[in-house]
């Protein structure tokens, strides 16, 4: 398991390249561990190349706070872009992420941590969840270099389905504010695509939204 030693959310796939990283050594409940200065795609290559004793067989990244749907999240995922990095070098991936009430997420930010309700409600479906994910995705359906983005509902849903979605042409624009003369990242704009069949449509009947990304795709065909 590696970690990024602090919060990079929103940095995609975006690597270090001129500053030196360190790698410390952890435990997270008892399991051995690394704590990294970088990226999530730092973490991944470290690890894959360099920390651990043999490349492993697949990359799982997440479970990330809030969901990671539509083209242009998806390209800003730092989640995803630990899953990216791994196919790079022809290593399936799972990326997870937990959609959130706007009022579970603002208090996430605020303090970082869940009130005890929320942390109880996504620990218990959690825990239904991911195995019902990994039993079906791991087994039969990973591709070398191929990432399945899982998205998971919002807890108050007893029961969802796991549907196989395409990604929705979700996009946003602004991403900073003005304070004083500098600037701080706030994401005012954006256009949520809630047609049929998308991630995020799929996300609000309840369900778990499924999107393969293909990174062999990219040269056409």
């Amino acid at each position: 398991m590696a970690v990024p030693a602090a919060e990079q959310s929103w940095k995609g796939k975006a690597m270090t390249r001129k500053t030196l990283l360190d790698a410390q050594e952890i435990l997270i409940q008892g399991v051995p561990a690394w704590k990294i200065t970088g990226t999530p795609a730092d973490c991944t290559n470290l690890a894959m190349h360099k920390l651990m004793p043999q490349r492993p067989d697949i990359v799982v990244s997440g479970t990330n706070v809030g969901k990671n749907v539509g083209a242009g999240f998806i390209f800003a995922s730092g989640t995803i872009g630990a899953c990216l990095e791994a196919n790079i070098s022809g290593i399936p991936a799972i990326a997870l992420s937990q959609e959130l009430e706007r009022s579970d997420f603002i208090h996430w930010n605020n303090h970082r941590k869940f009130t005890k309700r929320t942390h109880s409600l996504l620990k218990e479906r959690l825990s239904q969840l991911i195995p019902q994910v990994w039993e079906r995705f791991y087994s039969s359906k990973l591709g070398e270099r191929t990432t399945w983005n899982i998205n998971f509902p919002l807890p108050k849903f007893e029961h969802s389905d796991i549907v196989e979605t395409k990604v929705g042409q979700s996009y946003y624009e602004s991403c900073f504010e003005e304070k004083g003369d500098m600037f701080e990242f706030a994401l005012n704009d954006a256009t949520i695509d809630d047609t049929v069949g998308t991630d995020n449509r799929t996300l609000k009947d309840g369900n778990i939204s499924a999107t393969l990304l293909d990174i062999s795709d990219f040269g056409g065909r």
